[in-house]
């Protein structure tokens, strides 16, 4: 290993060929040239070659300490169990017995694949403590590896007008920093996708470094579009009190917050992310998330997940096991910023299990990952009762990891009888979580102690709503079949309970000052959808129908005082258009009721005919420009009624958080 070290710098001789020459593969001197214009040869300088001696790609050093450690490890392993055999000698030569001998650790194990995979240019073995491209922050992380080719000139100019762009949207210091502490104090609580220390420092460097050179010269963009992610966050989600407070005008919310968030993945794009894997990317994704679906993004915000939660994968976010007590504090605070971002992701993922009927990270994780209840200040573990910054993200964690366990135990099953008594009993594992085992400030019953953080009272308004829907979501497959056969009635009375709260919170009387969180205006619309569905299959003389009708009525003025938010102004159109045919219904059904004397039972069943679903999601889809889901026209009835209820509700999905991919902004 010595020797490898010493001659690697020897290994590649000098060339005694021109440039020109030797890309063709002439072999000889440069005075021997065969070419006509000798004097366009030009043989490599011994300043250019000093400087490729001195760009060895990072993947090399790190390969040349990996072995190191592994064949140090590996001998201090063979003499264990050397000792070992000789301590058993009682026994058979030679015989060890496999279950009582010490194994190699997995580094050992390993090696062969740590080695392959350096060969592709990745590293298996990541330490976020301590790598190099995770203690640059902001600053440029001088690395070969996932560099492109050299660029030409029309490259360069195209990458010149997009940093000139960038740097137009980039507002005052005074700005930049009055955003990024209302994300730290107002929003990072709900996501938990960075450490807030650890930004904090890397801002103050950055600060530094635009005073006194040009904006982006040197700038890590991976970093950057971090920056550029907390930003659109704030933009998005302050209040427009605190905008004019800050002195931003009320037209400059939609647009800064649509072009910061463009910005983020402009600067994705120019670090080549893909391929160049850093932690800052997969924070700056997770991040987006709480403005994507204000905005109109949330397509594209589904498939960056989908990029993040593999990044997060590949620099082994989801194998950080548990610190050594040793461990100083810093290196602590970065192992737990990813403990938690990988939580995150993993959140959700499992969310949008209902709609996908499938999910990309292991379930397992829920049990491996456990991110601890601290603040980022001291990184003392409190206990559950104590509010900290990863509080509301660590029960939402166990919320979420109910959702690949349902499914698992589902697909298992062969009847709707069997299916639903997994319903049942995720239904009541799901009420248990959200009584006996929320943590006290979260409660929504519970006193407010004057000592929490202010985020602790939003905490509990979303944590309500978001417990809620994600019982609607649990129920979610039973939802239309529930309206016409009554072995599922419970369905029906559950989901309908649980509107019913997201209504009374998301209608309530909020902070001013608090932050306008998305999923407030998107879980709304899911709440108004149960009640109009369920309208659909009243008699219209019923009491209750009557009170729906007007929670919808509600929720569309509700939705409509967010004037800049694409997901509660389409949410506002479509209950408008359901809420038009069922009137067309109640007004068709008081004049057929003056010709039609039979039972109530039948009665209902008309109704629930006289609303064409599958028009009505049709026209709906025409009206968004989308392909509306397709459905045959042999099948029954009842079958039909209940695929087109379901179409609707994918259909609506995007928009009104009935589609996993949506149902958190974390």
């Amino acid at each position: 290993m010595v020797q490898l070290n010493a001659d690697f710098g020897k290994s590649q001789r000098a060339r005694l060929t021109c440039i020109q020459c030797h890309r063709r593969k002439i072999k000889g001197f440069a005075d021997a040239c065969t070419r006509e214009d000798s004097s366009a040869c030009q043989s490599p300088s011994v300043a250019a070659v000093i400087e490729d001696s001195e760009l060895l790609p990072d993947s090399v050093h790190m390969l040349r300490r990996r072995v190191a450690e592994l064949e140090s490890e590996l001998q201090h392993q063979v003499l264990k169990y050397r000792e070992l055999i000789a301590s058993r000698g009682g026994g058979p030569r030679g015989v060890v017995d496999v279950d009582t001998a010490t194994p190699l650790q997995d580094d050992e194990s390993d090696a062969a694949t740590v080695l392959e995979f350096l060969a592709w240019g990745r590293n298996k073995k990541v330490d976020i403590t301590d790598a190099p491209e995770y203690q640059s922050g902001p600053i440029q992380h001088c690395s070969n590896q996932g560099r492109p080719e050299p660029a030409t000139y029309l490259v360069e100019a195209s990458t010149r007008a997009q940093l000139d762009f960038l740097e137009s949207l980039m507002p005052s210091p005074r700005h930049v920093e009055l955003l990024v502490c209302y994300h730290h104090e107002s929003l990072l609580w709900y996501h938990n996708s960075y450490s807030s220390e650890i930004f904090s420092d890397e801002f103050r460097t950055f600060k530094d470094k635009c005073t006194s050179m040009n904006l982006f010269e040197g700038l890590n963009f991976q970093w950057l579009a971090l920056l550029f992610a907390i930003m659109a966050g704030s933009m998005t989600c302050a209040p427009s009190l605190t905008l004019e407070e800050w002195g931003f005008q009320d037209l400059e919310q939609p647009t800064l917050s649509l072009r910061w968030y463009e910005a983020a993945i402009s600067c994705l794009n120019l670090s080549n992310y893909v391929e160049a894997h850093t932690i800052y990317s997969v924070q700056a994704i997770a991040t987006l998330t709480i403005s994507a679906h204000v905005i109109g993004k949330s397509n594209s915000q589904s498939v960056l997940l989908v990029a993040a939660g593999k990044i997060a994968q590949s620099l082994g976010l989801h194998r950080l096991g548990t610190d050594p007590p040793d461990m100083v504090i810093g290196d602590r605070r970065k192992r737990e910023a990813g403990r938690r971002l990988f939580a995150q992701l993993c959140t959700q993922d499992w969310f949008q299990i209902p709609f996908s009927e499938s999910y990309i990270l292991d379930a397992s994780f829920s049990h491996k990952i456990r991110p601890l209840n601290c603040n980022d200040e001291d990184m003392i573990d409190q206990p559950t009762s104590v509010p900290t910054q990863a509080s509301y993200c660590n029960f939402r964690y166990e919320i979420a990891a109910l959702m690949p366990q349902l499914l698992d135990a589902s697909s298992k099953c062969n009847t709707l009888y069997t299916k639903y008594e997994q319903v049942l009993k995720f239904d009541d594992q799901m009420r248990k979580l959200a009584t006996a085992s929320i943590p006290t400030f979260l409660a929504k019953d519970a006193p407010i102690e004057t000592q929490w953080p202010a985020y602790a009272s939003w905490g509990r308004r979303s944590l309500t709503i978001c417990a809620a829907h994600k019982v609607i979501m649990i129920h979610r497959k039973f939802i239309s079949i529930s309206f016409r056969n009554s072995a599922f009635a419970f369905t029906r009375q559950t989901c309908l309970a649980a509107a019913k709260t997201i209504l009374k919170e998301s209608l309530a009387t909020n902070d001013s000052r608090g932050p306008v969180i998305w999923i407030e205006q998107a879980f709304s619309i899911a709440a108004a959808i149960i009640f109009g569905l369920d309208s659909a299959h009243r008699n219209p003389r019923e009491t209750k129908y009557q009170e729906h009708r007007q929670l919808i009525v509600d929720t569309i003025g509700y939705l409509q005082g967010f004037r800049h938010s694409k997901i509660a102004s389409r949410g506002a159109q479509i209950l408008a258009s359901l809420q038009r045919e069922l009137e067309k219904v109640s007004i068709d059904d008081s004049r057929k009721r003056q010709h039609d004397e039979n039972s109530e039972g039948v009665r209902a069943e008309k109704r629930s005919r006289l609303l064409d679903m599958e028009s009505f999601v049709s026209g709906a889809s025409r009206d968004f420009g989308v392909s509306p889901p397709a459905t045959t026209s042999v099948e029954e009835t009842n079958v039909a009624e209940e695929r087109q209820i379901e179409s609707f509700l994918d259909f609506l999905e995007p928009y009104s958080g009935f589609d996993g991919n949506y149902l958190w902004n974390n």
